[in-house]
Order: C-alpha cells, then sequence, then structure tokens
C-alpha cells in the first residue's frame, strides 16, 4: 500500500528533518516516490541557507 505525498507531508509536518541523502532534484524525487510507494513518510527539500554564503 503506497501513502500519498500529502499524506507524508501532514504526517511529517512540525517534526525535525534531517538531510539523509544529497544528490540531483530528479534523484530525489524519484527516491521520494520509491519510499512513498513503500508506505514510508519521506519529502524532498532544500535545507534553510542551502545555497547561500
Amino acid at each position: 500500500m503506497a501513502i500519498s505525498l500529502r499524506d507524508a507531508e501532514d504526517e511529517l509536518a512540525g517534526l525535525p528533518l534531517v538531510a539523509a541523502v544529497a544528490g540531483t532534484m530528479a534523484e530525489m524525487k524519484a527516491l521520494r516516490d520509491r519510499c512513498l510507494e513503500a508506505d514510508l513518510p519521506a519529502t524532498v527539500g532544500c535545507p534553510v541557507g542551502a545555497g547561500k554564503g
């Protein structure tokens, strides 16, 4: 059974999240989709302050 992106985002809202892996946006979206298909809540995003400095 797969979890939807919306349900995953709702489940993870407000929780402290940490970067687990790094890659291209396409790779990260593919990884997120595989997690959701396996019923594992996952989200993709850019850490606050990334790319600045």
